[in-house]
C-alpha cells in the first residue's frame, strides 16, 4: 500500500514540545505487506495481534479496559482521540486489554483529575501509533485486507511484515481464560432487594455488573469454566452469561455447560439472559453454528432492530463473531428475536419456552447508548415474577 496512509503530525506545537520526549518513528505491518509510518506513543515498544477498527467517538476509558478487546489492535476511526481525562469509574475492568492502538492524532488534555489516554497506556506497558490515517486503513480493512499485524521501530521494516505473517491468529488463542475471574465473588444489590442472579464471567464488564446490580440484584460471578452444578449451587433466579474475547467455538466445556443450563431452563429451571459471546455460546449450545465476520462490530453506532416491536435501537457493539441464521436455530426452539439494519446478521435469540433470551450487542452501553437497557429489565422482571 502507498504511504498515503499516513499523515505528517498535526499536533500542536504546546503538546508536541510536551510529548516529544518520548516520541520516536514507528510502523504498522499487516501480513498481507501494507506497512505504515506513525509516531509510538504509550510505552512505544513492540506489540502484535489482530487488527479491529472501533467507530466509537468517545470512552476512551472504557475501550482500553473491555476484556473483549483481548488480543487484538484497536484502530480508531476517530480523527482525534484522547481530548477528556478518564474518570476511574469509567474503566470497565482493571487493566488495559488490547495489545496496541493505532490512531490519527492523540491529545493531551488540560491537567485535571483522571488519567489521560497516554498515561493508561503507559501505566499498563501498552504501545499506541499515531499518525495513520485511521479511516483510510479502515476502508483497506473493509476490503479484506489480512489483518495479522505487528507494531515495530521504524528501523525494524524488513523484518516487519515477516513478523506479522507468523503471529499466533486470534482465533487459535484461549482469551477467555486469561481475562475472566479465577475464583467466584459476590456483589450485593442497590436498593431494595429483588432476586440473585448466577453470571458465568467470559469477560464481564463492571458496567453490566452495575445494571444488575442496580436492578437489586445480588449477582455471583463464577469463573469461566464454571458448571452447571456450579450454576446451580448458587441457586439464582437468573442465569446471565457474560460478553467475552475470543472464538466461541474453540470453548467445547463452556458450550456442554451452556447446553445443560439451557435443557435446564427450558425445563423450568432459572431463566437464562445470554450477551454477546454468551449469545453465541447459547447458538452454539444448540447445535447452530458460528463464524467470524468480514469485518468485526466494534463502536457504540450499530442499528438494530426488534422484530416483534419494530423499535430500532442503536447499540454498542464489540464482537468479531456472528450466530449463523439456519434451521439448527428453529429446530432447537428459538427464533432471530433482533436483526442489525447494517448487515442483517442476527443480533438476538429468543426461545420458544420463553426462558432463554440472548442479545448480540451490549445492553449496559459504556460506550455508547443504552437505548437498550431494557433488556435486563425485561429479563429480572421474567425471573422474578
Amino acid at each position: 500500500m502507498r504511504s498515503s496512509l499516513s499523515r505528517e503530525a498535526t499536533t500542536p506545537p504546546a503538546i508536541e514540545r510536551q510529548a516529544s520526549f518520548f516520541m520516536s518513528p514507528g510502523l504498522l505491518a499487516l501480513e498481507g505487506g501494507t506497512l505504515l509510518r506513525g509516531r509510538l506513543r504509550g510505552a512505544a515498544g513492540p506489540a502484535e495481534g489482530d487488527l479491529i477498527f472501533s467507530t466509537a467517538a468517545t470512552g476512551w476509558g472504557e475501550i482500553l479496559t473491555d476484556p473483549s478487546y483481548a488480543g487484538q489492535i484497536v484502530v480508531l476511526t476517530h480523527p482525534m482521540v484522547g481530548s477528556y481525562r478518564v474518570d476511574p469509574r469509567e474503566l470497565e475492568s482493571d487493566r488495559v486489554h488490547p495489545r496496541a492502538v493505532v490512531m490519527t492524532r492523540l491529545v493531551t488534555p488540560p491537567v485535571g483529575p483522571g488519567r489521560s489516554f497516554e498515561e493508561l497506556l503507559i501505566g499498563a506497558g501498552i504501545t499506541a501509533l499515531e499518525g495513520v490515517d485511521t479511516r483510510a486503513l479502515t476502508l483497506e480493512l473493509r476490503r479484506g485486507a489480512a489483518r495479522r499485524a505487528v507494531i515495530r521501530p521504524s528501523t525494524e521494516e524488513e523484518a516487519a511484515v515477516d513478523a506479522a505473517r507468523h503471529i499466533a491468529g486470534w482465533e487459535a488463542v484461549d482469551h477467555v481464560a486469561a481475562v475472566s475471574t479465577s475464583l467466584a465473588f459476590t456483589l450485593p444489590p442497590e436498593g431494595t432487594p429483588r432476586g440473585r442472579a448466577a453470571l458465568i464471567d467470559f469477560g464481564v464488564k463492571r458496567s453490566l455488573l452495575r445494571a444488575l446490580t442496580e436492578r437489586g440484584l445480588e449477582v455471583q460471578v463464577l469463573p469461566h469454566d464454571a458448571t452447571a452444578s456450579d450454576v446451580a449451587a448458587a441457586r439464582p433466579d437468573l442465569i446471565v452469561l457474560s460478553p467475552g474475547p475470543g472464538d466461541p467455538a474453540r470453548m467445547a466445556p463452556q458450550i456442554a455447560t451452556v447446553r445443560r443450563l439451557a435443557e435446564d431452563g427450558m425445563a423450568g429451571g432459572p431463566p437464562i439472559l445470554g450477551i454477546c459471546l454468551g449469545h453465541q455460546l447459547l447458538a452454539l449450545a444448540a447445535g447452530a453454528g458460528t463464524r467470524r465476520l468480514a469485518v468485526g462490530h466494534h463502536g457504540g453506532n450499530h442499528a438494530v432492530l426488534e422484530l416483534a416491536s419494530g423499535r430500532v435501537d442503536i447499540g454498542a457493539h464489540n464482537h468479531e463473531v456472528e450466530v449463523v441464521d439456519g434451521p439448527a436455530l428453529a429446530a432447537a426452539g428459538y427464533r432471530v428475536s433482533h436483526r442489525d439494519l447494517n448487515d442483517g446478521t442476527v443480533e438476538g435469540l429468543a426461545h420458544a419456552s420463553g426462558r432463554i433470551a440472548s442479545v448480540q450487542f451490549h445492553p449496559e452501553g459504556a460506550p455508547g447508548p443504552i437505548d437498550a437497557s431494557r433488556v435486563f429489565d425485561a429479563a429480572i422482571e421474567h425471573a422474578t415474577a
